[in-house]
């Protein structure tokens, strides 16, 4: 991955609006390249917020950011996922993250919390010259006209800022979205509640059951029918979080959550009978939970610029990911790191519908596979009592520990589309290829990789509640 030292020869004043990791992100990779931006970000830096899996494509951003004992110190290496039933805590299988295909993506799959990333990401771009202002809401977007193209926010206290360019990186329920589109944002629930928590540290270390699992290098995933559970260690084994799927509403659910991170859920209102006693234990360790509800556009989201060209979207504004899945903040990540080595060969304005014209271009398919994968892998453990969940049971009691070379092979193919992808590589082959040549370049067929192989091996279905 190339690092990205390069000032651009004209700099711009970007305003973003979100402070989570695409927003903080994108700051600090434009504050290095000489840009000025400003993120506006409504909560503060102790919002709620639990854990994520952070696959090799993204640690290995982090890495080369702050340096591998840095990243250790705030996370934990995954070794592998252990299997179990759901409802009977009984042991199914176990799913080996082998050093040799980890080393062949150029990163590790690590476990980390929320919060960590965001302060790692915040110091980055304060430090880089960016500012981050908390707590400060905005209200309303201005797009900007012919005579005047600069578009303008206003803020919660009336205050209005203009800015060259103005990055959307506010989420799930994004008003910059609303810019963009010219059209309200329709949406259909996709059959999907999750339940996150965070549990203290200390206190599963007083439960010789749960000790175990705080103190390994291991994601367990427990399944059921259409319910499912996988955790695992946060702030370098000091806590634990875990997710809780609930598809389809089969087991009477409350399915009236939003598609945000808001919406705080007491504990004891989550439905766990049926549930084996040490996930039962579990759950009930965790002071409140954070529910959410996986939502569905069926038309997508086309355009992440808007009609003058000005204002962009990133992470959840422009792909909503799927919540609870693998690659949600790497997804983010990559298109801070796109857009970023994009407007570092910026030198006239001219280039700027251009390069977002490209950072869309190499960022929207990729997303989207990366989104129906994580799809797909959360129903593979929620699948419905019958002959598929048993074969899929037995396929994984027959895995033998140790894997022969034509099983590697195949492994690693198969997570290489995801896992091996380099976001700073895309978008300097793009520059390479075609951005230095021609002004028109976004109207050029430009370099992606095929995803059609690797995607036809899996079926995904959305269900509609």
């Amino acid at each position: 991955m190339p690092q990205v030292d390069r000032l651009a020869e004209l700099s711009l004043d970007f305003l973003v609006i979100g402070g989570g990791v695409g927003g903080l992100a994108v700051a600090y990779v434009l504050a290095k390249s000489g840009h000025h931006v400003r993120v506006l970000e409504r909560h503060g830096l102790d919002a709620p917020g639990a854990g994520h899996r952070v696959p090799p494509n993204m640690s290995k951003i982090l890495r080369q950011w702050i340096g591998e004992e840095e990243l250790l110190k705030i996370s934990t290496k995954c070794v592998g996922s252990p299997f179990y039933q759901l409802r009977t805590g009984e042991y199914v299988g176990y799913l080996h993250w082998k050093p040799a295909v980890m080393a062949e993506t150029g990163g590790d799959f690590l476990m980390m919390h929320h919060d960590d990333i965001i302060r790692v990401l915040y110091t980055l771009a304060t430090d880089a010259g960016a500012t981050v202002d908390l707590h400060t809401e905005v209200t309303a977007i201005q797009q900007g006209s012919d005579e005047i193209p600069n578009p303008s926010v206003t803020l919660a206290n009336g205050d209005v800022l203009t800015a060259d360019m103005i990055i959307g990186a506010d989420g799930y329920r994004s008003i910059v979205r609303e810019v963009v589109l010219e059209d309200e944002d329709l949406v259909k629930p996709g059959g999907l509640t999750l339940y996150t928590g965070v549990v203290s540290g200390e206190d599963m270390l007083k439960d010789p059951e749960l000790r175990p699992f705080l103190l390994s290098d291991e994601w367990p995933i427990w399944m059921g029918p259409h319910r499912s559970m996988c955790g695992h260690p946060v702030h370098a084994k000091k806590d634990y979080m875990f997710h809780v799927y609930s598809w389809y509403n089969k087991e009477k659910q409350d399915q009236e959550a939003e598609e945000s991170w808001d919406d705080v859920f007491p504990t004891e209102k989550l439905n766990i009978e049926g549930h084996a006693p040490i996930a039962q234990r579990l759950i009930k360790l965790a002071p409140h939970l954070l529910r959410t509800r996986f939502m569905t556009r069926p038309s997508g989201i086309e355009d992440w610029v808007d009609a003058s060209g000005r204002i962009v979207l990133l992470g959840d504004a422009a792909h909503p990911s799927f919540p609870g899945g693998s690659h949600p903040a790497s997804m983010a990540l990559e298109d801070a790191v796109v857009f970023g080595s994009l407007f570092s060969h910026l030198r006239t304005l001219d280039q700027i519908g251009t390069f977002t014209g490209a950072y869309q271009e190499l960022r929207q398919r990729r997303c989207e596979f990366v989104k129906l994968a994580d799809i797909a892998n959360a129903q593979l453990v929620a699948m419905p009592d019958g002959p598929q969940a048993a074969a899929r049971d037995e396929d994984m009691r027959r895995r033998k520990d140790e894997w022969d070379e034509g099983t590697l092979k195949a492994q690693f193919e198969e997570i290489a589309e995801i896992f091996g992808y380099d976001a700073g590589d895309a978008a300097e082959e793009w520059w390479v290829n075609w951005g230095r040549f021609s002004e028109g370049a976004r109207e050029q067929p430009h370099t992606s990789l095929d995803f059609s192989s690797f995607a036809a091996t899996a079926t995904v279905t959305v269900q509609e509640e």
